[in-house]
């Protein structure tokens, strides 16, 4: 009988994942991001590119080169969606001078989530 026991719970603590591509890996978008309509949907996929990046080791760096081949456009678009994820206050860029790479801060946005709470409240 105890030998049952644990087989059993080794197989109940295993979870298969016959999927290839959830196997490979997501990057979840928060519901804040994917809603914004003020954001293009480039600024959107580029905001999901960096916290892919930021979640495989809590940071890293992440060239301008890299994210444009990953989303598959241009260094100059990938440029204009984070410009455009920073004045909407939802990244901060730091120039680190020629030849350094710029540092990339996913900014908390609880205010944002109050404001939207808010206005919700409002509508009801």
């Amino acid at each position: 009988m105890d030998r049952i026991g644990p087989t059993i719970k080794r197989r109940l603590e295993q979870i298969i994942v016959e999927n290839e591509m959830l196997r490979a890996g997501f990057a979840a978008l928060p519901y804040l991001v994917l809603r914004d309509t003020r954001l293009s949907i480039g600024a959107r996929v580029t905001y999901a590119v960096l916290l892919m990046y930021a979640w495989q080791d809590e940071a890293c760096f992440a060239g301008q080169e890299k994210m444009s081949k990953d989303i598959g456009v241009s260094d100059r678009q990938v440029r204009d969606y984070l410009k455009e994820l920073q004045d909407h206050g939802y990244i901060r860029i730091k120039r680190q001078g020629l030849n350094k790479p710029n540092l990339y801060y996913i900014l908390d946005v609880k205010s944002k989530l109050e404001k939207g709470r808010r206005q919700v409240g409002t509508e009801l």
